[in-house]
């Protein structure tokens, strides 16, 4: 049974400032209260996708082979007469459809997809950092799709500066998909963790988000249908936009596990609805714990603390 939700009754508890949120204390404190949960995600998580240094497969194209790409602090190299991929030092940008296997370390660089609007481009992630003190580390310009798939076991970890020219650490103009078996960590010093013009879809893995504005920002949908989820978030948590569109402005939340901490502002807005079907979700912020003209929480799913 379902039950609408109104007004949350929510302790006032004053949170600490984060003029800089990307620190090394902050990091090592992340990871040592989230390992136990990645461990428990990576073990129920069905979704396959390849171990770590190993090219991942897939079912509809067994044919295809991802193009592996490798970082080293201000060097990028692409193997010879691979398509579709370009490096200028530290700047990447994928011009095509396929799949592009990324591992190691970039200093100050980014992963720029910038392929036409029929194209699906799929990013995979085993043991990436990338720091850009300018821009996102991910930014998707122009593409039907981008999915990052975290590798089965990893550890990745992206983080933007305080002069990033975009609004978000991983900002995207289309729609955008996150799943796969390891862990990220964004951490958004500029403003929003995770950002897209149109939808965001978080599917399984571990996330761990902070950002200076909102851990999962979308113009249109957040759908999010597994994973464990934590959002240090000095504003609002997780954010649907557009109350233009009756079909957008909507958060849908089932079978994840969730906790935003220390918001703020909101805990989840959605201008047009937000529905938690089953799951997790554990919400502490100063405003309301869920915002929206149309909420729909199933019974024993939210915790407000």
């Amino acid at each position: 049974m379902k039950k609408k939700i109104a007004v949350f009754a929510l302790a006032l508890v004053l949170c600490t400032g984060c003029a800089s949120i990307n620190t090394a204390a902050s990091k090592a404190e992340t990871t040592q209260a989230t390992g136990a949960s990645a461990e428990s995600a990576a073990a129920s998580d069905n979704e396959t996708e390849p171990a770590s240094g190993t090219q991942p497969e897939d079912a509809d194209d067994a044919a295809a082979e991802a193009v592996e790409v490798k970082l080293d602090g201000s060097s990028v190299t692409i193997p010879d007469g691979a398509a579709g991929i370009t490096a200028d030092g530290s700047k990447i940008t994928v011009t095509a459809p396929g799949r592009y296997y990324f591992t190691g370390k970039l200093d100050d660089g980014q992963i720029i997809v910038n392929a036409t609007k029929e194209d699906k481009v799929d990013i995979y992630l085993d043991g990436v950092e990338i720091t850009s003190s300018s821009s996102a580390p991910i930014r998707v310009e122009s593409a039907d799709g981008c999915t990052v798939h975290l590798t089965e076991g990893s550890t990745n970890v992206l983080t933007d500066g305080t002069a990033n020219e975009f609004s978000a650490c991983i900002s995207a103009k289309d729609d955008l998909v996150i799943k796969g078996r390891g862990t990220l960590y964004v951490y958004g010093n500029t403003k929003h963790a995770i950002k897209s013009s149109n939808d965001v879809k978080i599917k399984n893995g571990v996330l761990v988000l902070e950002a200076v504005k909102t851990g999962v920002y979308a113009e249109e949908k957040v759908q999010i249908t597994g994973g464990n989820i934590t959002v240090a978030a000095c504003k609002d948590g997780i954010k649907a936009q557009d109350d233009a569109d009756p079909a957008a402005g909507i958060v849908t939340i089932e079978e994840a596990e969730i906790d935003i901490k220390n918001a703020q502002g909101n805990g989840i807005e959605g201008a047009v609805s937000v529905t938690v079907s089953s799951g997790s979700v554990k919400i502490h912020s100063i405003k309301q714990a869920v915002n929206s003209p149309t909420q729909t929480v199933a019974d024993g799913c939210l915790t407000v603390y």
